[in-house]
C-alpha cells in the first residue's frame, strides 16, 4: 500500500524545514547541498510545497540563492535548484540606478560535451532574474564589477525566469563612472559631492575642570558649507571628557583624551581634535579662521583670525600665518599676498591643474604655538 507524499511532505517540512523567503514570501523549504564536492558557485537543492520557479529568489541563511533549473513538479511538491548570488550589479538608465543579485561566473557547461569550459580571459556569464527592469537591458550597456568596468556582448532570454548576460571588459570612463561604488555614469546624472569636516579650535585645545566649552566645527560639500549639518561626536576616554551630540565638551578628570566628529551620514569624513583638561583658572586659547572657502584661479581673498581665551574672544594676542596645498605637494597653489596682525590675504594661482585641489591655511598663536588652527581653502578655475 502506497502512502501519500502529502502527509510526508508536511511532516519534513515541519519537522525539518527551514524558514526562506521565496520572492520575498515566507515559506519553509527543504535544504540540501547539489553536491558533496567544494565548488567555486554554492549551489543547493530546494523543495517546498508551494509553487517554485526558475528565475525565483530565495533568501536562505542571510544569504541570497537565484533558482536556476528547470524546476521539477509532482503533485504535492515543487524541488529546484539554487545557486547562490554572488555579485550585485549596478545598472544606469538615464539617472536612475537599479542594483540587481546575481550569479557571476567565468566558466559554462557545455550541454553538448557535458564538460565545463572556460571562457576567454575577462569575459564573464552573468545570470540574473528575468523581470520588468532586466527585459531593458541593451547590448552594449556598461556596468561596474568589483571596480572593473565591463560591457554586454550577449543576451540570451530562452530560459524562461532567467536572462543569462555575456560580458567583456570594457575601459573606465574616470569622467562619469563611479568606479569605488561600481556605478556607471553616475557623475554624468548626479553632482559628485566631496565632503570635508574641520573643528576650527585646531589640533589641540583646553577645557577647565568641571566646565565645558563648544566645539565650533563646519562641514563643507565641494568647498560650500552645509546648513545645520547632522553631526556625531565621540570621546575616546568619556571618563575624562565628555561630549554631547551639540558638540559641547565637558572636562570630567584632568587628563586628556581626543573627541572625534564625524558627519552622520557620511562617517568617512571626519575630525579630530586633542583636548586637554586643565585646572580652572588656566588660559584656554582657541583660534577660528573666517572667510572664504572657495577661491577662484588668480583671484584673492582675505582672512581674519579670531582669538578666544575660555571662548570669550580677547584682543591682546596675535597669531602668525602660513599656507600649504592640502596633499602636500609642492609647489603651493597660492601665496600670502598681505599679512597684518591677525588679517591675511591669500591669493590662488593661475594653474588651471589646481582646479577641485586646496589649500590650508594655517594660524599658530605666538604665545603658544601648540594651539593652531587650519582653514580649507578649495581651488576653481575662473571659467
Amino acid at each position: 500500500m502506497t502512502r501519500s507524499l502529502g502527509p510526508m511532505l508536511d511532516f519534513f517540512l515541519r519537522e525539518k524545514g527551514e524558514l526562506v523567503h521565496i520572492n520575498g514570501m515566507r515559506q519553509l523549504a527543504l535544504i540540501q547541498d547539489a553536491t558533496n564536492t567544494i565548488q567555486m558557485t554554492d549551489e543547493k537543492i530546494i523543495r517546498a510545497a508551494t509553487p517554485l520557479h526558475t528565475g525565483d529568489i530565495v533568501d536562505y541563511r542571510d544569504e541570497r540563492y537565484l533558482t536556476t533549473s528547470q524546476v521539477d513538479r509532482n503533485e504535492k511538491s515543487c524541488r529546484g535548484r539554487m545557486k547562490k548570488c554572488n555579485q550585485r550589479l549596478a545598472l544606469n538608465w538615464n539617472g536612475q540606478v537599479e542594483w540587481f543579485d546575481t550569479v557571476v561566473e567565468a566558466r559554462t557547461f557545455s550541454t553538448e560535451t557535458g564538460k565545463v569550459i572556460s571562457m576567454p580571459e575577462g569575459n564573464i556569464m552573468v545570470s540574473l532574474q528575468d523581470n520588468a527592469d532586466t527585459r531593458g537591458i541593451t547590448l552594449s550597456q556598461r556596468f561596474y564589477m568589483t571596480h572593473q568596468s565591463f560591457k554586454v556582448t550577449g543576451i540570451d532570454r530562452t530560459m524562461n525566469g532567467i536572462i543569462l548576460l555575456s560580458c567583456t571588459l570594457d575601459s573606465i570612463n574616470t569622467a562619469y563612472d563611479d568606479v569605488e561604488n561600481n556605478i556607471v555614469d553616475r557623475w554624468k546624472y548626479e553632482i559628485a559631492h566631496t565632503y570635508a569636516l574641520h573643528i576650527h579650535q585646531g589640533t589641540i585645545a583646553h577645557v577647565p575642570l568641571n566646565e565645558t566649552i563648544q566645539l565650533n566645527v563646519t562641514a563643507t560639500d565641494n568647498g560650500n558649507e552645509i546648513a545645520n549639518p547632522t553631526i556625531t561626536y565621540i570621546s575616546s576616554d568619556p571618563s575624562v571628557i565628555s561630549v554631547d551630540q551639540q558638540g559641547q565638551v565637558m572636562g570630567i578628570a584632568l587628563g586628556q583624551a581626543s573627541i572625534t566628529a564625524k558627519l552622520t551620514y557620511h562617517l568617512t569624513v571626519r575630525s579630530t581634535i586633542e583636548l586637554r583638561v586643565v585646572k580652572t583658572g588656566t588660559h584656554i586659547y582657541s583660534i577660528a579662521i573666517i572667510g572664504n572657502s572657495v577661491l577662484k584661479t588668480g583671484q584673492s581673498a582675505s582672512y581674519v583670525s579670531h582669538i578666544y581665551d575660555h571662548g570669550t574672544e580677547v584682543f591682546n594676542q596675535s597669531v602668525e600665518w602660513s599656507l600649504r596645498n592640502q596633499d602636500g605637494s609642492t609647489p603651493i597653489m597660492g601665496s600670502i599676498t598681505a599679512s597684518a596682525g591677525n588679517c591675511v590675504t591669500v591669493k590662488a594661482g593661475s594653474s588651471s591643474g589646481a582646479d577641485n585641489k586646496a589649500l590650508v591655511l594655517t594660524a599658530t598663536l605666538v604665545s603658544d604655538p601648540s594651539i593652531t588652527t587650519e582653514k580649507n581653502i578649495s581651488l576653481k578655475n575662473l571659467f
